[in-house]
């Protein structure tokens, strides 16, 4: 089952103003084979986010991608690459619950985390383990997703991965209200080259070390995606081990 009302969409607009370009988030490169912690989050059949495994049973995304969402609408899809053609690892996952951070606020998406937790259990799941502490500082991070090239623009046909995003970044450019250090990490730098879009919303932001890759962050908000966009604000993992723990249990060892 694939994204036909987006197909519809581009088609429409690669006979209006040519084919549309596969380069959605800003910079980075194409994936070929799926990220297998990452999934696609799509309400009534159509990508709006990312998301990450936590269990068998249990997806994070952000709050922000289902807040006002009936379970009934969402669906999640494990093993993708192209949201328009066939993957050969996909498959699509019915939602039965939601559960949204209960002090969330989505004025300024303080606490944008949730837990969605599957109708049927994912097939396989190579996690990505929540990091405890704080990110590591000088090991390179990796964004990864479908976002578009501009805020308001479709989503990309195919995943795309940054390979390097800089931890921390200054986001001396948010206000206190929008920027929260205890709850929010800032990632990114005008001199990066990549950055996420919207429609990256979800995905992690993760580091590996130890042979083993954690989610550090959750995609958030920024203000626009291209060559000298400001840093992007994630959802600070580390601060939600006991929220998650409660909701999702104990996350499987890789």
């Amino acid at each position: 089952m694939k994204l036909t009302t987006l197909l519809t969409a581009l088609v429409f607009v690669a006979v209006a103003k040519g084919a549309p370009s596969e380069d959605r988030i800003y910079g980075g490169a194409t994936v070929t084979t799926a990220i297998p912690y990452l999934v696609s989050i799509t309400i009534d059949e159509q990508h709006v986010c990312g998301g990450w495994i936590y269990s068998p049973d249990w997806v994070v995304t952000a709050a922000s991608c289902v807040y006002g969402i009936l379970p009934s609408q969402l669906k999640v899809v494990v093993g993708q690459v192209s949201l328009i053609q066939p993957d050969i690892d996909e498959v699509w996952i019915s939602v039965f619950r939601t559960h949204i951070f209960e002090g969330y606020d989505n004025a300024t998406q303080l606490h944008d985390i949730a837990m969605l937790q599957m109708a049927t259990s994912i097939p396989f799941v190579p996690a990505a383990n929540i990091l405890y502490e704080e990110p590591e500082v000088g090991i390179p991070a990796e964004f990864a997703g479908w976002g578009g090239t501009f805020e308001g623009g479709l989503p990309s046909t195919k995943l795309r991965k940054i390979a390097t995003v800089t931890v921390p970044g200054d986001c001396s450019s948010y206000t206190a209200l929008e920027f929260a250090p205890n709850y929010m990490l800032c990632a990114g730098s005008t001199t990066d080259t990549s950055s996420p879009c919207h429609y990256d919303e979800g995905s992690p932001l993760v580091q590996t070390f130890g042979g083993t890759t954690y989610a550090v962050g959750i995609m958030s908000k920024n203000k626009g995606c291209g060559l000298g966009a400001q840093p992007t604000l994630y959802t600070r993992l580390a601060s939600y081990y006991s929220w998650l723990y409660r909701i999702g249990g104990a996350q499987p060892t890789p």
